[in-house]
């Protein structure tokens, strides 16, 4: 849907009803353990999911446009009349990157990569001029203060990433309101631009799978931070690894120095036997005007203590289990669900796949024979349309030494 000056305000009818019919397969799809009924059940996911795509990209050309030219005519902080070009010799404009901000892994973005805003000056004078940008967010981070010179007609651009406070962060539990503070001075003494933007504050139980760019109204894809979350040395963690090792034939889990099959069968069984994992059925959450996508999740020791996880909850707990015990795990994120990958043997290439959902009450070859399953028909839709939201593979390894996403305990 659209306004009348093409600002995309949500989803159309289309879309609505798509996601809809969507939400209903998947969570069919999540309770189904017979191979012929999931095989069914992820044709019809993978047309209305390829309908969804459709609709989104037909309506990619109204995506909004919010940014904020604001230099001209915003008054100063000292009650003169605004400043324009003649005085200043500058026009800056600020662009909200980020309206919903992930606070669980907010710390790990990169502020190139993903920043809150991108402030752009444009010096249209004959002479150097210096500017300093300065914003946060109230009551919730630190200034983030940039300066530099501007070249006689050329222009700069300076992206922000303000550092939050972590402690104010700890009483978040649910999506809440904020106020983001820019300024823009010329650094002889004049306010270029002053303004203040509403933002969104996710959960600190919320994962981000990712979140609009309110400027170009596009998704950044975010999955890659649910590593954050894999905790494996978590004191609970070891712990149940401790159990887990009962389970092997050897008594004892060594990474890839053995076989790495019986060792991912010795986690499942203890998972199902010992934990008592049961399953809640939970998809992809949109959050108002769907300006994220998140899924609640707990963290590896909290689905211990609770015995209980959704999709992503189990594929967190398998993947810091994993990778406690030496092996290489990787999280597959397919449309509006999750899997756990396994490598079969170091850096060889060649990954696994189980459905987690699965543990309470199946075994693991039923488990390993459904996510195979799944993940070869998403990955051919990926390999047929080359659209990355149809399978993204993330090997724990990867996260943690190319993109440094570190455990968040």
């Amino acid at each position: 849907m659209a306004t009348s000056d093409g600002v995309r305000t949500g989803p159309s009818a289309a879309e609505y009803d798509l996601r809809l019919a969507i939400k209903r397969l998947q969570q069919e799809l999540n309770e189904a353990t017979a191979p012929a009924t999931v095989d069914a059940l992820l044709a019809q996911l993978v047309a209305k999911q390829q309908e969804l795509q459709a609709a989104e990209v037909a309506l990619r050309g109204v995506a909004p446009a919010q940014e904020m030219v604001l230099a001209p005519t915003t008054p100063v902080r000292d009650g003169t009349q605004p400043r324009g070009l003649d005085t200043t010799g500058l026009i800056a404009t600020v662009q909200l990157r980020m309206a919903y901000t992930p606070t669980a892994t907010y710390h790990l973005l990169d502020p190139i990569d993903h920043p809150l805003l991108v402030c752009e000056a444009q010096n249209v004078s004959s002479v150097p001029r210096r500017i300093r940008v300065t914003s946060f967010i109230d009551g919730y981070s630190a200034r983030v203060v940039d300066t530099g010179e501007i070249p006689p007609k050329d222009k700069a651009t300076i992206s922000q990433l303000p550092t939050l406070f972590p402690q104010r962060l700890r009483a978040l539990h649910e999506l809440t309101r904020a106020t983001l503070n820019v300024l823009v001075e010329d650094l002889d003494g004049k306010v270029e631009l002053q303004t203040t933007l509403p933002i969104w504050l996710l959960s600190r139980n919320s994962a981000p799978l990712a979140v609009r760019d309110p400027t170009t109204g596009n998704w950044n894809d975010l999955t890659r931070y649910l590593g954050a979350f894999v905790t494996p040395n978590a004191p609970e963690v070891m712990q149940f690894l401790r159990k887990a090792a009962k389970h092997h034939p050897d008594g004892q889990l060594v990474g890839n120095q053995d076989a790495v099959e019986p060792q991912v069968r010795a986690i499942y069984d203890a998972l199902q036997q010992e934990a008592q994992i049961t399953y809640v059925n939970s998809v992809v959450n949109f959050d108002p005007e769907e300006g994220a996508q998140t899924q609640r999740v707990r963290l590896p020791r909290q689905s211990l203590k609770e015995q209980q996880a959704n999709c992503i909850d189990g594929v967190l707990l398998f993947a810091s289990l994993l990778e406690a015990a030496s092996l290489s795990p990787a999280i597959l994120v397919l449309p509006q669900h999750a899997l756990i990958g396994y490598e079969n043997g170091a850096q060889s290439g060649d990954w696994s796949y189980i459905e987690t959902t699965m543990i309470n009450g199946h075994s693991f070859a039923e488990a390993l024979d459904i996510g195979q399953r799944k993940a070869a028909v998403w990955r051919t839709q990926f390999d047929q349309s080359q659209n990355p939201a149809y399978f993204r593979l993330w090997p724990l390894r990867d996260l943690r030494t190319q993109y440094h996403v570190t455990p968040l305990e």
